[in-house]
């Protein structure tokens, strides 16, 4: 097993922050770092506090000499423009969901562990994604999309990963992956005792019996450390070494998906809207990986700040395209494009995510050679992007009718992708096993009816139809155009359309000039006149 462990030490104050600003985590340096205090002085800054103290600054807090601890007084003469925050256990505990939602895209092992950390269980989804540190790249950069600033280790337990996750954090070790269990030992043996999940119930209990690594913590006799600190540390240092078993609760993925995201700002323009909607797109990613689906359609609604009495205060967009994935950057691009023709009506404060058609995904097969279908598949999203860049009306195709009628056996609609429901596919099952069951029957009789796949047309059908039937002219009983034509077919007699009032009675010829161009025409039966209606190439 391995494990992935990712620490968020800013959750309390990322959670209330407003997600459409970019956030860069606090620093841990001392006053007399190279930053000049004067670093940020005109930019919006936030910090968490209580009715009488700072808890935690933000980066740009930091810079002008706010510190945790400082009075509320002093804070805003050092940075003027600080907004305070209030400390939202309800909104940190639904952040630290979301990320666990949108991490269940690497795999279906999630943990919510203690302190802020979410655990992944990665042992079988290295290969998937290209090893141990390309995982661990789009780890932080999915964590990173969400809006929250992160801290990560790897080893083969999960107390171990968790603890270098806290010592990065920490900045007491360099290490931050372990992939074999004898280095696991070491390693773990040279971290700091202060780390222990329960060492800030005990005080400086550790301090005091001469504990400052965990290595001096395991040497102590182990009756002496139940009967001062309980049996639960024993069993703990146990998990974490890896010489006893660590069931953990996985954490699941709800049914259906609805996310939601309160903007602690206005949000006026589009570009601000899309990168606070990454933080939803990518739980949808995840949500979707959770259930081996695929969405093609999603609605985003909009709750507006109330800018007028008449205004309305809510707006939605939906966003389709042709086939289902569950790609999170083909999903943003597509959001970006739509949200770039669309004005919005007011400031958004609040905006939700649904699902709206969620179908079953097929996984990409593991082959040598691309098959056809991935080709299909890449026309498809190349039809789609160009739908969603010129619009859904200027991507047309060419449609085919079950009608006799020249004009009306084509039409130029707009481009839909064509998709196979379960229930066609149900029925073209049966009808090929039918089929097979007569072919049977017809075997064993002795019978053999050989049939063509469809219908052969009597005449050829010239490539280039014109859009309207052009009226010719007879010189000596003869068609013309521009030179006098011979007909060399027999006659195609067509008559359709009596059933929607568009009724026609042609009889048409292939003909040709003396140069040897051939010609498409038709002889009306009731009035006797001459249409051309197509070129053969």
């Amino acid at each position: 097993m391995l494990w992935i462990a990712v620490t968020l030490p800013l959750l309390s104050l990322e959670a209330v922050r407003p997600p459409s600003m970019p956030f860069s985590p606090v620093s841990t340096t001392s006053p007399g770092a190279s930053s000049t205090p004067t670093d940020g002085i005109d930019q919006p800054c936030f910090a968490l506090a209580d009715h009488a103290r700072i808890l935690l600054p933000d980066l740009i807090a930091f810079r002008l000499g706010v510190r945790p601890g400082s009075t509320r007084s002093h804070a805003f003469a050092l940075a003027p423009q600080l907004t305070l925050l209030a400390v939202d256990i309800g909104e940190e505990q639904r952040a630290l969901e979301s990320v666990a939602l949108a991490l269940l895209a690497f795999t279906p092992k999630v943990v919510l562990a203690h302190a802020n950390t979410v655990l992944l269980e990665v042992g079988a989804s290295m290969r998937l994604f290209g090893g141990l540190r390309a995982l661990l790249k789009k780890v932080m950069s999915t964590v990173k999309g969400c809006g929250f600033t992160s801290r990560m280790g790897c080893a083969p337990t999960a107390w171990g990963a968790w603890l270098l996750a806290h010592a990065r954090t920490r900045r007491v070790t360099r290490r931050v992956r372990i992939v074999k269990e004898r280095t696991l030992v070491r390693v773990l043996d040279a971290l700091p005792v202060s780390l222990v999940p329960s060492a800030e119930s005990h005080g400086s209990a550790f301090e005091q019996i001469g504990c400052a690594t965990i290595a001096d913590l395991r040497q102590l006799p182990r009756k002496g450390v139940a009967r001062r600190f309980g049996q639960g540390i024993l069993q703990w240092l146990a998990q974490a070494y890896g010489q006893a078993p660590d069931p953990r609760e996985v954490f699941c993925a709800p049914a259906s998906f609805e996310a939601r995201l309160e903007l602690q700002a206005r949000v006026d323009s589009a570009e601000a809207l899309l990168f606070a909607a990454r933080r939803l797109v990518l739980q949808l990613a995840g949500w979707l990986s959770a259930h081996h689906a695929a969405v093609s359609e999603f609605s985003l609604l909009l709750e507006h700040e109330l800018a007028a009495r008449h205004a309305p205060k809510t707006s939605t967009l939906n966003v389709k395209w042709a086939v289902p994935t569950r790609d999170s950057d083909h999903i943003l691009w597509l959001l970006r494009e739509k949200l770039n023709h669309e004005t919005l009506i007011a400031s958004v404060i609040e905006m939700k995510l649904f699902a709206d058609k969620v179908s079953e995904h097929a996984p990409p097969p593991d082959t040598l050679f691309p098959m056809p279908t991935s080709d299909n598949e890449s026309m498809a999203k190349l039809l789609e992007r160009l739908s969603a860049r010129l619009g859904a009306e200027n991507v047309v195709q060419l449609v085919g009718h079950e009608d006799h009628r020249p004009e009306a056996a084509m039409s130029v609609e707009a481009y839909q992708p064509v998709r196979e429901t379960k229930k066609k596919r149900g029925k073209k099952k049966e009808e090929d096993q039918k089929i097979d069951e007569e072919a049977k029957e017809t075997e064993e009789i002795g019978e053999e009816l050989e049939l063509p796949d469809r219908a052969i047309p009597s005449q050829p059908r010239p490539v280039w139809i014109l859009e309207a039937p052009q009226k010719m002219m007879l010189r000596n009983e003869r068609p013309f155009y521009r030179r006098p034509l011979k007909l060399v077919s027999r006659t195609e007699r067509i008559e359709a359309g009596w059933w929607d009032g568009n009724g026609v009675q042609r009889d048409y010829y292939v003909a040709s000039d003396d140069r040897g161009r051939m010609f498409w025409v038709y002889r009306e039966r009731l009035s006797g006149a001459w249409y051309l209606h197509g070129f053969f190439g």
